[in-house]
């Protein structure tokens, strides 16, 4: 291999790994500001944020960078547990991602379901394995927010989704 091939490859990793950096700080931010200002919504279940930080994972996902999609989910969500949360935090919010990333994985290979679909799709999963999460940590006495969890969770998703597809048709940061 070249000099130059070598060089050019390098230029793209470092690129991307900028652009991931900076999309992994910006899911932080914004999921810092969601968790100052969801507390108005803890009265109607705890813990709940519309999480926005979700569009830009789902942005990744629907240009097909999969691996770029899980990277910035998974580092989003071990960072905010170590900054702003705690074990069960974690352990709640890894539930609730993996199952909402890989959900919209399988179903952005679908051309029939909008990226909206896969947003709402992702939202109510997320508060499902976020629950049977939360039932092996304190028993099956949170099950009755099923209900609310999963109108929240189909509401969040698509207001993310709307979210992710406006940033998909306006941005250029994805087309690299």
């Amino acid at each position: 291999m070249s000099s130059k091939q070598s060089d050019g490859r390098n230029k793209i990793n470092i690129k991307r790994l900028t652009l991931y950096a900076m999309l992994v700080a910006v899911c932080l931010i914004v999921g810092y500001l969601e968790s100052i200002l969801s507390i108005s919504l803890t009265a109607i279940a705890p813990g709940i944020k519309i999480g926005l930080s979700n569009a830009v994972v789902l942005t990744l996902i629907c240009t097909g960078d999969i691996k770029g999609a899980w990277a910035i989910n998974i580092a989003r969500i071990c960072l905010s547990a170590l900054l702003f949360g705690s074990p069960i935090s974690f352990f709640l919010s890894l539930s609730g991602g993996v199952a909402s990333t890989l959900v919209a994985c399988l179903l952005s290979r679908l051309k029939s379901v909008s990226i909206i679909g896969i947003s709402i799709a992702g939202g109510v999963l997320h508060n499902v394995f976020q629950l049977v999460a939360a039932v092996f940590i304190t028993g099956a006495g949170v099950v009755y927010y099923l209900p609310i969890l999963l109108l929240l969770g189909g509401v969040c998703g698509a207001f993310c989704g709307v979210m992710a597809q406006l940033i998909f048709i306006k941005s250029k940061i994805f087309k690299y």
